[in-house]
């Protein structure tokens, strides 16, 4: 499995979190959401030109910002 940023994984494509590169407060922030280390996800959308990025995590569905969203690390599969 490769490693690689949220925004550059692929539409419809499922990945497991490996690493949250930002501080205490974005993982606080992305934990609260239900988004952790370990925890498989999948990208639905994205907006071109650093838009927002929609993915599902268990039964929820999230729009994270392109900044937070290129600090997130998945496995891709």
């Amino acid at each position: 499995m490769k490693k690689i940023s949220l925004v550059h994984l692929k539409s419809n494509h499922k990945g497991k979190v490996s690493e949250i590169t930002g501080g205490a407060g974005l993982q606080n922030r992305l934990m609260s959401m239900g988004l952790y280390i370990g925890k498989e996800i999948t990208k639905l959308s994205y907006v071109g030109l650093r838009g927002p990025v929609v993915i599902r995590v268990g039964r929820s569905v999230l729009a994270l910002g392109h900044g937070m969203a290129a600090k997130i690390i998945v496995e891709a599969e």
